[in-house]
């Protein structure tokens, strides 16, 4: 489970604070759990596992405070390159022509992957409906400016990160003072994951 997992891996040496840590592996994990359960194609295992050594990069960057780290930083810890990170992405991301090959260097093409009709596939859509309701009901916590501020810095909404330089332009403030209401509302997540367990995502992590 994320938050398990963010326990056992976290170093408070590294400079990251727990809440900051632990609550973006939450994210990740439950985005992992629907991009798992929601293709229709079957990917190779090599695939998986080259996707798996990206997330564990970005984890690293993100527990020595790299929230944003860049293709070209990824590509370098995890010994690819920027191109074939970006096809990658695509790769996971995008339904491609059938057949169309996986990689460039190989003939395997997504007809010959592709999963077996008769295995059920689960029901993504009550899926990504719990999991907005979770995350409503944990930064229904915070104040309005926090929680819009938790939204625009981790991309909840719409996957765009911002900065806090980018989020002090929207409500008027200093960068100083976005990362202090960050820390706040951080804080308060932190709390509240502590004093209800794992029980709300129970259903949503993996």
């Amino acid at each position: 489970m994320g938050l398990i997992k963010s326990i056992e891996k976290f170093k408070p040496q590294a400079g990251c604070r727990f809440a900051t840590y632990a609550y973006w592996w939450i994210r990740q994990t439950v985005r992992k759990a629907i991009f798992q359960h929601s293709r229709t194609i079957r990917l190779p295992e090599n695939v998986y596992g080259l996707l798996n050594k990206v997330m564990e990069a970005k984890r690293s960057y993100v527990q020595e405070g790299n929230y944003r780290p860049s293709k070209e930083q990824i590509a370098k810890r995890v010994g690819i390159t920027v191109d074939k990170l970006e096809k990658l992405m695509v790769t996971t991301r995008t339904p491609l022509s059938m057949q169309q090959p996986v990689w460039m260097d190989q003939e395997t093409t997504f007809q010959e992957i592709t999963a077996d009709t008769g295995i059920e596939i689960p029901d993504v859509s009550v899926t990504k409906q719990l999991m907005r309701q979770h995350v409503r009901n944990l930064l229904g916590i915070l104040s309005p400016k926090e929680r819009r501020i938790i939204r625009l810095r981790f991309g909840i909404e719409d996957g765009e990160q911002k900065s806090l330089s980018e989020i002090g332009d929207i409500f008027g403030l200093s960068k100083e003072r976005v990362r202090q209401l960050e820390n706040r509302a951080l804080y308060k997540l932190k709390q509240c994951l502590s004093s209800h367990g794992l029980d709300a995502y129970g259903d949503l992590l993996v």
